[in-house]
């Protein structure tokens, strides 16, 4: 599936899934998902995940997974992760 959503939305798909949502959003996607957020988001994905945040930011990803998020973001990945944040963020990741 493919879903592309506005500000304050809340998102939900299912595996191999691409998500895109505006302002204030909560994304939460199955196995082998793409997730791109804006301000103010939450990012749950499944493994295999690819996440894109913008500032105050919250992403939790699985297995070999990709997380970039903005300022202030909050970070906490799965095994054979890569991470990149920006400023004031915490980051915690697996193997």
């Amino acid at each position: 599936s493919t879903q592309t959503a506005q500000e304050r939305s809340d998102l939900v798909a299912g595996y191999g899934s691409t998500s895109t949502a505006g302002y204030s959003s909560s994304l939460i996607a199955g196995y082998g998902s793409t997730q791109t957020a804006g301000y103010g988001s939450t990012l749950t994905t499944g493994y295999g995940s690819t996440q894109t945040a913008q500032e105050n930011s919250s992403l939790t990803t699985g297995y070999g997974s990709t997380s970039t998020a903005g300022y202030s973001s909050s970070l906490i990945a799965g095994y054979g992760s890569t991470q990149t944040a920006g400023y004031e963020s915490t980051l915690t990741a697996g193997y």
